[in-house]
């Protein structure tokens, strides 16, 4: 029999690849303080907690990281569950398209993000980004 902790099951992640009228993708650069992928650009994402819609954590994420209010566009349709997604735990990951409703970026949380960007698409291409972010900005043809 396997004794298993609370923390031992798959981790559901939230991305949001958030777009403005420009086409341009807004992107938060990890603090290097971060134990997976310091200093590394990547979408403003998290994992879900429990009771919390897939809706509602995008929201969350958004607000906790950058200062922003989001609305979420669509589900981009497609999850990610690799399992070297994530260094330390198993994640599936549910891409969503959104635009901000309300609020400016800023650096909402400096143990998490050390910087926000909005980056053109063609200024993505060439970043090194945490987990399989450019990997969702390919799949959905904005890189």
């Amino acid at each position: 029999m396997v004794v298993r902790k609370s923390e031992d099951h798959p981790w559901v992640g939230v991305d949001n690849i958030i777009l403005n009228d420009k086409g341009q993708i807004l992107l938060m650069k990890r603090s290097e303080e971060e134990k997976n992928f310091p200093g590394k650009w990547g979408l403003i994402s998290g994992m879900m907690e429990w009771g919390e819609t897939v809706e509602d954590a995008l929201k969350r994420e958004a607000m906790e990281e950058v200062g922003i209010e989001v609305e979420v566009v669509r589900s981009t349709g497609r999850f990610y569950d690799a399992l070297n997604r994530h260094p330390s735990k198993t994640t599936v990951c549910l891409p969503h398209i959104c635009r901000i409703k309300s609020g400016t970026p800023k650096v909402n949380q400096p143990e998490e993000v050390q910087d926000v960007k909005w980056f053109e698409p063609s200024e993505v291409k060439d970043l090194d980004m945490a987990y399989d972010h450019k990997q969702m900005l390919i799949d959905e043809g904005l890189v």
